[in-house]
């Protein structure tokens, strides 16, 4: 502020302090002091609405109007642009599935009797291999067979002979 300015605010302050009220106004003051202080105790404590006053007429309500109308715009546009839903057919979707379960269970099928036939094959080769190896045992028991055979008949034969010896020998002991 300039010097000129506040030399005339410090003279008026300096008239407005010389002025003295009259009874009469300094009593209508005091009475209306007492109005507003007796209204101000029976008016109830605000419930926070002149903040929501304050918001609604402010800016904020602005600012909240224009998002909603973004978003809303928004929401719309996009049920628009979104792509219709297939109709769903459910004789065709049976149809699929029983389709793909039969394809499934060939498969399985072709593929357990692959296994199986693998399988036989392996026991076939098992029991040949088996019967082999007891024919092989039999072979070597009725060799032996046969060769005790041999050597018993070799040995009856010695012992006819030598008993027949020996029945001559007594013979010819009898005849003496």
């Amino acid at each position: 502020m300039s010097n000129d300015k506040e030399n005339e605010i410090r003279f008026r302050l300096k008239i407005l302090s010389q002025i003295e009220p009259s009874q009469e106004s300094t009593q209508s003051a005091v009475e209306k002091i007492r109005e507003t202080l007796t209204k101000s105790q029976k008016q109830p404590v605000s419930d926070g609405t002149g903040i929501i006053r304050k918001i609604f007429n402010g800016q904020i309500l602005k600012f909240a109007i224009a998002a909603l109308l973004l978003i809303g715009i928004g929401f719309i546009a996009g049920q628009l642009v979104r792509p219709t839903q297939p109709e769903i057919n459910m004789e065709e979707i049976k149809l699929l599935v029983e389709t793909e379960c039969a394809k499934t269970a060939e498969n399985t099928l072709a593929a357990s009797a692959t296994l199986m036939d693998r399988q036989r094959n392996e026991i076939i080769g098992l029991v040949e291999a088996a019967r082999q190896s007891d024919r092989q045992w039999i072979a070597a028991a009725f060799d032996k067979i046969e060769s005790d055979r041999r050597v018993e008949t070799n040995r009856l034969g010695n012992s006819l002979i030598a008993l027949a010896a020996r029945t001559n020998e007594r013979s010819l002991y009898k005849q003496n």
